[in-house]
Order: structure tokens, then C-alpha cells, then sequence
């Protein structure tokens, strides 16, 4: 398994889900717009992600705006199946084991409806620093 970190802007807001046998799992697909910047042409990529349980909870808590700046990190975990036509699939999915928003919500707001970067004495949320795998509960 290895661990990654994207940067990029949400793709647009997302639904808080349950999942499993007993609806009990919290769950949140959403995408993120990241930028290559070593390019001639700076090229953006649109890669999607899924998060489980508590960190589902929080990332729908603080992460909810198309257009917010987001730091993710997240592990690649692979799968096999089979179709119903017996045909094997094979899947890669971006997993996220914990996040940091680089705005809170209403800076993310008004900076993307205005196009305006926000001003110094706005509070920014420093992002949940020392959240991780061991305080998000991930299923």
C-alpha cells in the first residue's frame, strides 16, 4: 500500500452517505481539480476519492464547497471482481486517510464567488493538524 497528497479544488459539493449491511458506515465520494505545475501547459487532472466512517463525518463537516482548496492524503488500495457475465474487473480506489482544508467555509464562499483571495485578518482554518489514521475511525 502506499500513501499519497493531492492538492486541489473541490469538483462541487458533496452528499454525506451510509453504507453496509446495517447502514451504519458513513461514506463521501467527491473529486478534486489538481494542477500540474511542472508543465509547459498547466494541465489539471480531476481524480476522485472515497472516505469512510469519522473522517467521512469531519471532511463533510469542514470540506462541503465546490471551488475550496483541500489537501488530502490517501492511500491507493486496488480490488478484483467479477462481473455478472464472468468477465474480472480490476479497480483502483484513492481511499483518504485524512485531509486538511487550506480555508474554512466561508472564506472558501466568498472567495470563489468573487474571485477574490481573502484578506489577511480573515480566519483561515489551519487545517485539523494532528488528525490521522489513529483518530479517524476508517472502514
Amino acid at each position: 500500500m502506499q500513501t499519497n497528497i493531492h492538492v486541489g479544488r473541490l469538483l462541487k459539493e458533496f452528499e454525506l452517505q451510509t453504507v453496509g449491511d446495517k447502514q451504519d458506515i458513513k461514506m463521501v465520494r467527491f473529486g478534486l481539480a489538481v494542477q500540474h505545475y511542472l508543465s509547459k501547459k498547466a494541465r489539471t487532472d480531476f481524480i476522485y476519492y472515497v472516505a469512510f466512517g469519522k473522517t467521512a463525518e469531519i471532511l463533510y463537516q469542514y470540506g462541503d464547497k465546490k471551488g475550496m482548496p483541500m489537501e488530502v492524503h490517501f492511500d491507493m488500495q486496488s480490488e478484483r471482481y467479477e462481473k455478472n457475465d464472468g468477465q474480472t474487473q480490476y479497480r483502483v480506489t484513492n481511499v483518504v486517510t485524512s485531509f486538511m482544508p487550506w480555508a474554512t467555509n466561508q472564506v472558501a464562499k466568498e472567495g470563489t464567488e468573487n474571485g477574490a483571495i481573502a484578506d489577511k485578518d480573515e480566519p483561515v482554518l489551519q487545517g485539523l493538524a494532528g488528525l490521522n489514521n489513529t483518530n479517524l475511525e476508517i472502514r
